[in-house]
């Protein structure tokens, strides 16, 4: 029992540094883009985010090999942990990815758009904000978990609300194509990863459902 106990401290533990680490990553994220808006972006500063996802790796290797040494005494399914594992995972690479495309990107953000812009990395912002707020309390608290993935799905909306708002604007412009095309795939880099999280808060909502009330 002991021996059960000290497992289940260690996951912990290590889930929470994951937790932690990917909110790290898109709060730099948040920061960056930010700069990238006001025109006060080094692009250097990118790094923090593609390094945050190196370090959720590495986390998440640490995980998964505690979670398979012993399979007993989970709140979830081994199986169900590692689901979690994995497409919190994903929030930490879409997040990379945006980060990366953005160093690459070559022109300065259209005047007309940075407000809806803004609008749209807020949202995304929140929304895997409270995503990672999900998969703290699911540990816990299964009501609280319940009711955050309701703030998520309403930042979604709002996420997508900016995200067609500005595409509708891109796509009137008559300027380089080049450019236009480009700037419609930061919109919907961004916009993939508040998607997303989403989709991985209606998946914990749905092991909510699957588990008795604790």
């Amino acid at each position: 029992m002991k021996l059960l106990k000290e497992k289940k401290n260690e996951l912990t533990e290590i889930n929470n540094e994951f937790l932690a680490e990917t909110l790290a990553g898109i709060e730099a994220l948040h920061k960056a883009t930010n700069q990238f808006i006001n025109d006060k972006l080094y692009k250097n500063e990118l790094e923090d985010v593609i390094l945050s996802e190196k370090k959720c790796d590495r986390i998440k290797e640490k995980y998964v090999q505690v979670l398979f040494k012993d399979k007993r005494a989970l709140p979830f399914l081994v199986e169900d942990r590692f689901n979690i594992l994995m497409k919190l995972d994903q929030v930490n690479d879409k997040a990379e990815f945006f980060a990366r495309f953005l160093q690459v990107y070559p022109f300065k953000l259209y005047a007309d758009i940075k407000e809806k812009f803004i609008t749209l990395c807020d949202s995304c912002y929140k929304t895997v904000k409270e995503l990672i707020n999900i998969a703290t309390l699911i540990e816990t608290d299964f009501d609280g978990a319940y009711k955050v993935t309701f703030n998520v799905e309403s930042n979604r909306r709002e996420a997508r609300k900016a995200k067609f708002e500005l595409l509708d604007i891109l796509f009137k412009k008559k300027d380089d194509p080049t450019k236009i095309y480009l700037t419609s795939k930061l919109v919907t880099y961004i916009y993939d990863i508040a998607s997303w999280a989403e989709q991985t808060s209606d998946y914990l909502r749905g092991l909510i459902i699957k588990y008795p009330t604790r």
